[in-house]
């Protein structure tokens, strides 16, 4: 290594060693920092025109249309009821023709029709004129004379399905899922009749559906993937805390990357959330090698000349693997795929991060444990050169 590099590197390994806290207190506060940008993060749902870049012609011609003429179809929404009965020869709705039935549905229907935004609904109900019959044969023989062309757009042809479907003028994403939880709330407000079961569809419900997975398999895949790193480094290194310090360029570096992620105004979307999972991956790599070879060192040196070596030799083939793993993630934002872009970008600063907590966090934690928590810091030996030396001794003894 080039003889200034080299000075520099051991002047910077003889400060961390000297100041093992208070490299750690400001590796911290720097942290905390750039992690307090996470809270700016939000999980959005991805439409169409989040897959490409404004500039192509296509996505021109659609914000065009979009902003001079803007149509009036609005958004739609699908309430489907269906008879589901749990108890054989009981009174529940088997039959939507069932008159309580119908009158759950033309109850629901006229309060929906009171929410602001909704343009239109229409149902089973509308099927009538006047009040729903009383009995079930009056509604058969209505269905009778509607034929079946008329009443199957709204219940099935066995008469166990029925839908509802409503119309929104046009309204904002946000809009659209706050009037899916004013539908859902507005249907539960009511007191169904036995038997039915009310779910509901259309696309913001499946966007919120899907938002929902989507977060609730990150939490999962997050979990499994630090879980299964944590073991993997527990028998690396058979030590609790040697595998535990590894993961603090996880930690750092994933905390600190997704805050900058907000602080750049970026949010995470469906296509994006695998990044942290992703980036799990690579960071804890730059916890393994610096420790690695601190514990090789420290069998023949002492603590400041050991971290010194340390980071002496790791940094190099740690500086190529950042850039060769930086160099795939940017070029991600060469494409035109926008969702790839912000993808690229949160594994760069993730990655970025934790290479940078290798060479400040891991240091001086290794030297506050190995100084203050073991038998090795005052010394300057390993347990292991100290236990060779009580031997030498002893036979040593035993010869006179």
């Amino acid at each position: 290594m080039n003889g200034k590099i080299g000075n520099t590197l051991e002047g910077y390994a003889n400060t961390v060693e000297s100041r093992p806290v208070t490299v750690l207190a400001f590796s911290l506060i720097i942290t905390a920092v750039l992690a307090s940008g996470a809270s700016q993060v939000q999980t959005t749902q991805m439409s169409q025109e989040d897959l490409l870049p404004d500039s192509m012609p296509t996505m021109e011609a659609f914000d065009v249309i979009s902003t001079e003429f803007s149509s009036n179809s609005g958004t739609s929404y699908t309430i489907l009821i269906e008879s589901s009965p749990k108890y054989p020869n009981s009174t529940e709705v088997r039959d939507l023709r069932n008159p309580d039935a119908l009158r759950f549905m033309e109850s629901v229907s006229n309060d929906l029709n009171t929410i602001d935004k909704i343009s239109s609904t229409s149902g089973p109900s509308d099927l009538f004129r006047g009040e729903i019959p009383a009995s079930k044969t009056q509604v058969r023989q209505t269905f009778s004379t509607l034929g079946e062309a008329r009443w199957s757009n709204y219940i099935s042809e066995d008469y166990t399905a029925a839908v509802i479907r409503i119309n929104t003028v046009e309204i904002s994403t946000a809009e659209k899922t706050e009037m899916a939880n004013r539908i859902r709330n507005t249907v539960q407000s009511h007191d169904k009749p036995a038997g039915l079961v009310v779910s509901y569809t259309g696309q913001p419900f499946i966007d919120q559906a899907f938002q929902d997975q989507t977060q609730r398999t990150m939490s999962v895949t997050g979990i499994a993937a630090l879980l299964g790193v944590i073991l993997v480094v527990v028998v690396l290194f058979r030590s609790l805390f040697y595998g535990a310090t590894s993961l603090l360029t996880l930690v750092f570096g994933v905390t600190a990357g997704f805050g900058i992620f907000g602080w750049l105004g970026l949010n995470m979307s469906p296509a994006t959330s695998g990044a942290i999972t992703m980036g799990i991956g690579v960071a804890i790599d730059f916890g393994i090698q610096p420790i690695s070879r601190y514990i090789e060192e420290r069998e023949e040196l002492d603590i400041e000349k050991s971290l010194s070596e340390t980071i002496k030799g790791v940094i190099t083939p740690m500086t190529v693997g950042l850039i060769a793993a930086n160099i795939g993630f940017l070029s991600l934002n060469v494409g035109r795929v926008t969702f790839l872009s912000d993808l690229g970008t949160l594994l760069t600063l993730t990655t970025t991060m934790a290479y940078l907590a290798a060479f400040t966090v891991i240091p001086a934690s290794l030297v506050i444990y190995d100084r203050y928590f073991t038998a090795n810091g005052t010394s300057g030996f390993t347990l292991s050169k100290i236990t060779s030396m009580n031997e030498n001794n002893t036979k040593g003894e035993t010869q006179q």
